[in-house]
């Protein structure tokens, strides 16, 4: 691996014994097949089963992989600790289901260098849902887009999709001020993006709803839109540098 690989891989794991093995093998396949280099970064927020095992035995020999240990604090704080500790010129982040599948990479790969930021969007032209969700959390999905762009972003389609690259510069000042680890993580940070200046750019992407997802709807959903008003607090409070 060069000192500076062109693309880092965050992918933030809690409890996924059943499903990393699977996850990792799909990613370095399609990792493997590519000209740029590149780094895999796993990050354990604080498992209580074997995922952090399994991934250390897996990739022990991939030498531009690695696995980082971190406390529970949400899927938003373990993908935080991702970025600032990834290496590349480019970075992105991905759930070790692949609901997203890794080839859908390829084509934000191609435009890159013309944006700071590129998010999967499963709900513009072009996007391509293989396996919808239960209905009810698809209307939670598309009220707390809306809150969002009510709130805090202007004109993002799909706030909460887990596929997005950014360069890697960018991603590590927007996550350093970022404070939320939670579920409205996505939002503070295309919040912060957004106040910045970032060049975003939404691609459609193909997606599949994983039946076995932990989203618990009445907690998370609660939690997500409490998150966006703490969003909108701390900005008030000067809680953000966003110079």
């Amino acid at each position: 691996m060069t000192q500076t690989p062109e693309l880092s891989v965050v992918v933030p794991v809690y409890n996924e014994e059943n499903r990393i093995k699977h996850g990792l093998k799909e990613i370095l396949k399609y990792l493997d097949g590519k000209k740029y280099s590149w780094e895999l970064v796993i990050v354990d927020d604080g498992s209580s089963d074997q995922t952090i095992t399994l991934a250390r035995n897996i990739l022990v020999k991939i030498k531009n992989a690695r696995v980082l240990a971190s406390q529970h604090a949400g899927k938003g704080g373990a993908i935080k600790k991702g970025v600032l500790n990834s290496k590349g010129k480019w970075v992105i982040f991905l759930d070790i289901d692949l609901a997203t599948p890794m080839n859908q990479l390829e084509k934000f790969m191609d435009i890159r260098e013309k944006f700071d930021i590129i998010i999967g969007s499963r709900k513009i032209k072009g996007a391509r849902i293989l396996v919808h969700q239960p209905k009810f959390r698809e209307a939670g999905g598309r009220i707390f887009t809306f809150l969002t762009n009510l709130l805090l972003t202007k004109d993002i389609s799909d706030i909460t999709c887990g596929f997005k690259l950014f360069r890697g510069q960018v991603a590590k000042k927007l996550f350093r001020q970022s404070l939320l680890t939670g579920w409205s993580f996505d939002a503070e940070v295309l919040f912060l993006a957004q106040k910045t200046g970032a060049r975003i750019k939404e691609m459609p992407v193909s997606w599949r709803d994983d039946p076995q997802t932990r989203v618990n709807l009445l907690r998370d959903t609660v939690e997500s839109f409490l998150g966006l008003i703490k969003i909108r607090l701390n900005q008030f409070q000067g809680k953000y540098d966003l110079l």
